[in-house]
C-alpha cells in the first residue's frame, strides 16, 4: 500500500522498536512483529526505494550491519532518551540504566495500541489488556500521571526498544559520532 502512494522512501519498524507500533491498525496479525532484519530483507527484494531501518539500533555493528544489508539509513530512536538533550523523564532515564532491568515486552496495558516498554508492574499486571485506544489510554492517563509526578517507575510508561541497555548519558552529538563509528570514513 505505502509502495503505491509513490514515496521519496520508507521507514521500516522492526519488532525490536521501543514504544508504540507504527501501525494502520490496532489487531493481532501473525505477522505483526516482523524482526527488523527480515523486513528490510523482505521490502528491499520488493523495492528499491530508499529503506530507513529502525528498530533496537544500540550501536555501531548494528548500523553498519543494516546497511550492509540493504538499508540506505538507519534510524535510532532509544539510544538517544539518556542524551542531557532529551525531554525524558529522569526516572526513565533511571531505569534505562539500571540493570536489574533486562527485557522489555510489547503491551498494550498503557493505551490500548501495542507499544515496546521495559518490563514494569505495570505490563506484568494487564498482560492481557484489549485493543482498545482511545479507551484504554484515558483510562490510564491519571495513572501515569501521578506515577510520573512520583518517578513510580512501576506504573509509568517506560517506553524503549530492545538496544536499551546501550543507551549512554552523553550529549546526542556523541551518540551520533558513537553510532556512525563503524563506517568508512
Amino acid at each position: 500500500m505505502a509502495l503505491r502512494a509513490g514515496p521519496d522512501a520508507l521507514v521500516l519498524q522492526g519488532a525490536e522498536a521501543g514504544a508504540h507500533r507504527g501501525s494502520l491498525v490496532n489487531v493481532d496479525r501473525p505477522d505483526q512483529d516482523r524482526p527488523l532484519r527480515a523486513l528490510l530483507a523482505a521490502v528491499r527484494r520488493r523495492t528499491l526505494v530508499p529503506l530507513v531501518a529502525a528498530g533496537g539500533v544500540g550501536g555501531p555493528e548494528e548500523v553498519v550491519e543494516l546497511l550492509t544489508r540493504g538499508a540506505d539509513m538507519v534510524a535510532a530512536g532509544t539510544a538517544f532518551l539518556r542524551c542531557p538533550e532529551s525531554g525524558a523523564p529522569v526516572a526513565l532515564k533511571a531505569a534505562l540504566a539500571d540493570a536489574s532491568r533486562t527485557r522489555t515486552a510489547v503491551t498494550r496495558s498503557f493505551s490500548g495500541r501495542r507499544a515496546r516498554a521495559l518490563v514494569n508492574a505495570m505490563v506484568q499486571e494487564h498482560p492481557g489488556a484489549p485493543a482498545a485506544y482511545p479507551e484504554i489510554n484515558n483510562a490510564t492517563r491519571p495513572l501515569r500521571a501521578a506515577a510520573a509526578r512520583k518517578a513510580d517507575v512501576h506504573h509509568m510508561s517506560l517506553y524503549a526498544g530492545t538496544g536499551f541497555s546501550r543507551a549512554a548519558a552523553r550529549p546526542a552529538a556523541e551518540v551520533v559520532g558513537w553510532l556512525v563509528s563503524g563506517l568508512p570514513q
